[in-house]
């Protein structure tokens, strides 16, 4: 297994990781620092209140864009329903109410 020094917060992290992860964790490597660089100053903060405060920031985002997934979903399920309703309604068809 591959070792893979990260570099967080000005701090180096020597990680063992899969074969073909490399590039994965180097991205994440880039969002957390990206992310502790918009929280402005906080070198008052211990490196734990840090990580658990992007921790926080990087979950609610990934439950946001989930939600809207979820949300895409649906729309798409009744797009489709009404464009088979717009279908049997330009046909003529009398659309019946299902028990």
């Amino acid at each position: 297994m591959p070792l893979l020094t990260l570099t967080i917060d000005k701090s180096n992290y020597t990680i063992e990781c899969e074969e073909g992860e490399e590039t994965l964790l180097r991205e994440a490597e880039k969002i957390i620092n990206k992310k502790i660089s918009e929280l402005g100053e906080t070198s008052s903060l211990t490196k734990t209140k840090k990580f658990l405060m992007i921790s926080l920031l990087l979950a609610s985002e990934l439950s946001s864009k989930q939600k809207k997934t979820e949300s895409s979903i649906q729309l798409e399920k009744i797009e489709k329903e009404l464009e088979i309703l717009e279908g049997l309604i330009g046909k003529g068809f009398n659309v019946k109410k299902r028990n």
